[in-house]
């Protein structure tokens, strides 16, 4: 018996080291190992925003995200909404502010031009601080200059000081845009960024086809005046500033996962890499779009022959229908596992609505409008999927402000460029043609970029390393 004893004991043990051998090395596989008195211990691993720090998923899958993620991204969205509601709330006023501020059209495309200028400097500023100080500190920020900047324009005395607060409010939103991919990629896992990309994005759309449909209405009601329906719009602004900082939170291993305190050499690099000049040259074709319809396109449909209102209702398709495709466009691409075919579909269908509006019946404009927002929306989500899916997180918030930077020099040129031309031709004629030429330049660049795919992330060279749960 006691032999019999002494064997079982023995068998025991063996089966307990034998255990311990394969957890250690399931452990080591995952992740690095220090060796600390000839026994090899694994490093714990960093925390997952989306578990809370507190436990991780053993099937390997990540769990759903924390509720902080989700209060968080829903802030970002209802800043997105207001900012956006608040840039366009100029575009149906600019008749009554160039007639009693005595413009030219080009001086009136211009309040949009040196916006849009802004917010190349202030993408590749938030951008910056977003992997420095963190994603709730530098949206906030330009939440702020938003806030601040948007009421102000009611308060204007003059056209400069107009363009002055035109500029703050530009600045703010370039903040904005660099940090809201870095938001996505911090919180939320890589199959839900599409997804999430889709929710912000939306908000941006919504946020613009509610002032295109809903600012006259407002301006009838307060007095007629483009000053009062400014300073309406702008106030929301900062109440809704307000509200970010009270609410939104970083994601808990923003430290680790952002590189805020790592080695910086990977974003250093980033203007090397062609695949950042190439997204952002098809930014850029269609932020051409973006601005010049939304500055533009009402007035486009009034000498159309259209009434002011309606012209303003038609013009509002294109967000309305921006606001579904931000949806879909992310959610289908990731499904079929491919992104450049609708790259190429959308753009194609973007510059065929740009000629109609040139020589289809003006009744035909709420279909145009539609068919331009939905393609022009659905190539720029994909432009703010694709950072996340080709650069590393240390590298992610300066990526995405380089993008963001050199394509929204389209929006600069392209409103301006729009008024000079209805001034030196006394039509749209030849603004409708640069709309046509940016659409197929922007089916052609996207050809050398390269394919992501729904899970881009995990398949494209250099991208993210960091810990899978």
């Amino acid at each position: 018996m006691r032999r019999l004893a002494e064997h079982l004991f023995k068998s025991s043990d063996a089966k307990k080291v034998k255990a311990a051998g394969v957890r250690c090395r399931a452990v080591n596989s995952d992740g690095p190992t220090k060796r600390i008195a000839g026994r090899s211990r694994a490093r714990p691993p960093a925390p997952s925003p989306w578990l809370g720090g507190s436990r991780s998923d053993l099937s390997g899958q990540r769990v759903l995200t924390h509720s902080a993620a989700w209060i968080t991204l829903s802030l970002a969205a209802i800043v997105g909404f207001v900012t956006l509601f608040a840039i366009l709330t100029v575009s149906p006023l600019l008749t009554p502010i160039i007639d009693e501020l005595s413009l030219t059209f080009a001086e009136g495309g211009l309040l949009f031009s040196v916006l849009v200028a802004m917010i190349v400097v202030g993408a590749l500023i938030g951008g910056y601080a977003g992997d420095r100080l963190g994603i709730r500190k530098a949206l906030g920020s330009g939440a702020v200059l938003v806030g601040v900047g948007a009421p102000l324009r009611g308060l204007a005395t003059g056209y400069l000081s107009l363009l002055l607060f035109m500029a703050l409010v530009g600045l703010g939103y370039g903040f904005l845009l660099p940090n809201l991919p870095k938001l996505a990629e911090g919180w939320f896992p890589p199959k839900q960024l599409g997804v999430v990309t889709g929710v912000y994005m939306a908000s941006l759309y919504a946020g613009a086809a509610f002032a295109i449909s809903v600012t006259l209405p407002i301006y009838s009601i307060l007095a007629s005046s483009w000053r009062n329906t400014l300073l309406f719009s702008g106030s929301i602004s900062a109440l809704v500033a307000a509200a970010w900082w009270l609410g939104a939170r970083d994601p808990p291993s923003a430290n680790v996962l952002n590189g805020t305190k790592g080695n910086h050499g990977e974003g250093d690099r980033v203007w090397a890499k062609g695949q950042v000049w190439l997204v952002a040259l098809l930014l850029t074709s269609m932020n051409v779009f973006f601005y010049t319809l939304g500055g533009w396109l009402p007035t486009i449909f009034v000498e159309r022959g259209s009434s002011a209102y309606v012209g303003s209702l038609m013009a509002s398709m294109a967000y309305f229908l921006a606001v579904p495709a931000t949806l879909i466009i992310p959610f289908l691409s990731g499904v079929v596992g491919r992104r450049k075919p609708f790259l190429w579909i959308l753009a194609l269908a973007a510059a065929a609505a740009s000629y109609g509006l040139l020589v289809a019946p003006v009744g035909f404009g709420w279909f145009l409008s539609a068919v331009l927002g939905f393609a022009t929306s659905g190539i720029m989500v994909i432009c703010y999927i694709l950072p996340v899916e080709l650069f590393p997180p240390s590298a992610l918030g300066r990526a995405s402000g380089i993008i963001v930077s050199i394509g929204f020099l389209g929006g600069i040129v392209g409103p301006f460029i729009a008024g000079l031309l209805r001034d030196e031709t006394r039509s749209f004629a030849g603004v409708i043609i640069l709309l046509v030429i940016s659409a197929v330049f922007a089916a052609a660049i996207a050809t050398p970029i390269r394919e992501t795919g729904g899970g881009g992330r995990d398949r494209v060279e250099g991208a993210s390393t960091r810990v899978r749960f």
